[in-house]
């Protein structure tokens, strides 16, 4: 394929600008001290290296008695760019990294949020202070200063005021964690190859049908679309959130029930984004009513109070319990409003849910899954060793859950499967926070559902998350999608195939089939729709691995599996 590398250095080296760029992140004394040393603390065989000559280095590339063991053998390009990464202000160093983590006011607004806290505790086992303390509270000091310096914050301009004498790396520790990182990036590698060779393989064996001719259903809808905002008010929640509702004009037009889709967002979004908006209006002119909710808990004006000093957290932890009731509470509102809005057409004993990141574990939430509490505690330990099971940027969310231990009741909804809606009929998610449910939660699930993750996923890794909640789903319909070179987001998709992709071939041939993406995904979505809420089959070659091996496009193409044995099988 065009497209695909079997160069394993395109990978490592979007993992290693990553690490980089989350070092901050992961991680106040007087500016004017600084680390003198930087130690490499490995037993009776560490070593040490004074900062003056690293400076030495990314001033003008000296290379003093002391760096000659560690660059000497170094080509002139490699040296060049640990130059470059030392030097330069990590929002520079990747279009991935947010402007705001130049700012010293927000930086400092989110290392003391329980999200930064726990990053930056993790962090400091790796990078510790002289008296061999965990780092923490010196990081959180550097990064703000750093920060705030008029040279930004760089690596070099980190160790420069790092407030003890010297700077610990625990060597032990971090090759742990490039060792777990290094077998994440071998599964995922494993995974892309073997979904590409099991959904080729059963799309050979598929029934002969030209399924090129097949309309993209994303650009064939033919109802006009209304539009209608509510602002829903649970008094027993003392919750009020807006809701947008999108649906064809002329109901009469359409035989038969209204088949009804709810779009959760995902942590840090809102649902007014222009792609959720899009799909939305796609889907109803389609034939469905699209209800998207504002999480008023965990959405973007939530994470603006942060930046402004209002909050102290990224998002709320209740959110765990109130989004999946946000959404119940919807469906009850929706149900009043049938008879006299509705001339009572909406399907609303068998409601379709759709979500994205943390709205993916909404949704999964609402159709049955439990949490599985133990497992959670066990991979939020940050004194536990990394392991390739652990090193998930993705628990960094989900790891605040277990903040609701206090609340008897809180924890009671999130394991005994209070949050389930029974009028839940289908699920269809994109790179969802699954890993908490475990595989007794994800196996309460029983009605079909649909995950779809990126191959370029930071934020939610396809391997830990979205491969692991498919293998545990019992449920006899389940489809799981592998998109090619894709991430989290479209915007992060782009930061990533800059990294690793540098010529700018792929990312260019991404601009180019954006949209086709997603019309094939939205068309997925009513197709799925169709056939599982109204059961209508003529939907069913739409939902093959036939059909998106024939119709998806470099470099995101898409690939379906139907059982984890298609990949066991290998």
């Amino acid at each position: 394929m065009l497209f695909r590398s079997t160069d394993p250095k395109p990978t490592q080296r979007l993992l290693l600008t990553a690490a980089l760029c989350l070092i901050p992140g992961m991680m106040v004394a007087s500016p004017g001290h600084s680390a003198e040393t930087i130690y490499f603390d490995y037993g009776l065989l560490g070593r040490s290296l004074s900062t003056s000559s690293l400076e030495a280095f990314v001033a003008d590339g000296t290379i003093d008695d002391e760096l000659t063991p560690y660059l000497n053998d170094l080509s002139p390009e490699s040296k060049e760019d640990i130059q470059t990464l030392l030097s330069t202000p990590l929002s520079s160093l990747s279009s991935g990294v947010p402007e705001d983590m130049s700012d010293p006011v927000v930086l400092s607004q989110w290392l003391y949020s329980p999200i930064g806290d726990l990053v930056l505790l993790t962090t400091g086992q790796l990078i510790q202070t002289q008296g061999r303390q965990n780092g923490q509270h010196a990081l959180r000091s550097a990064v703000v200063l750093a920060a705030a310096d008029p040279e930004g914050l760089s690596l070099i301009n980190l160790i420069r005021f790092y407030p003890t004498g010297g700077v610990r790396l625990n060597l032990p520790k971090i090759l742990t964690l490039a060792e777990a990182i290094n077998t994440n990036i071998e599964t995922t590698d494993w995974l892309v190859d073997a979904a590409i060779q099991g959904s080729e393989a059963a799309a050979a064996s598929a029934p002969a049908l030209d399924y090129s001719a097949l309309p993209m259903l994303a650009e064939t809808g033919s109802f006009a679309v209304q539009e209608r905002s509510l602002l829903l008010h649970d008094e027993e929640r003392n919750r009020t959130y807006p809701t947008d509702l999108y649906w064809p004009n002329d109901l009469d037009a359409i035989a038969g029930p209204i088949p009804v889709l709810i779009f959760s967002h995902g942590y840090g979004d809102t649902r007014t984004h222009p792609e959720i908006v899009a799909a939305a209006r796609s889907l109803a002119a389609n034939g469905f009513l699209v209800a998207v909710p504002e999480h008023i808990g965990s959405n973007k004006a939530y994470q603006d109070e942060l930046a402004r000093g209002l909050t102290q957290e990224s998002f709320d932890a209740m959110e765990f319990i109130n989004r999946p009731l946000d959404i119940r509470f919807l469906l009850d509102t929706l149900e009043q409003r049938n008879d006299p809005d509705f001339q009572g057409r909406l399907q609303l004993n068998r409601v379709g849910l759709i979500g994205h990141s943390f709205g993916g574990y909404t949704a999964l939430a609402t159709a049955g899954a439990t949490v599985d509490v133990n497992r959670l505690r066990q991979q939020c330990d940050p004194e536990t060793d990394f392991a390739p099971d652990t090193v998930n940027i993705a628990l960094l969310i989900q790891c605040r859950l277990l903040e609701l231990e206090a609340s008897p009741e809180a924890m009671r909804q999130l394991t005994d499967g209070s949050l389930a809606d029974e009028r839940v009929g289908m699920v269809m998610t994109f790179a969802p926070l699954s890993n908490l449910f475990g595989e007794q939660g994800m196996g309460q699930i029983q009605v079909p559902t649909v995950i779809i993750g990126g191959a370029y996923d930071i934020a939610t890794p396809i391997v830990l998350e979205q491969l692991t909640a498919f293998q545990w789903l019992t449920t006899s319909e389940k489809y799981f999608y592998l998109v090619e070179n894709l991430s989290h987001t479209t915007a992060l998709t782009r930061a990533v195939l800059d990294l690793v992709y540098p010529r700018g071939d792929v990312l260019e041939g991404f601009n180019e089939t954006e949209q086709w993406l997603f019309n094939l995904t939205v068309t997925l979505a009513i197709a799925h729709g169709h056939l599982h809420l109204l059961e209508n089959e003529a939907y069913r070659p739409y939902l093959t691995s036939a059909y998106v091996e024939t119709v998806s496009v470099e470099p995101t193409r898409l690939h379906l599996l139907r059982s984890f044995s298609q990949l066991s099988d290998l």
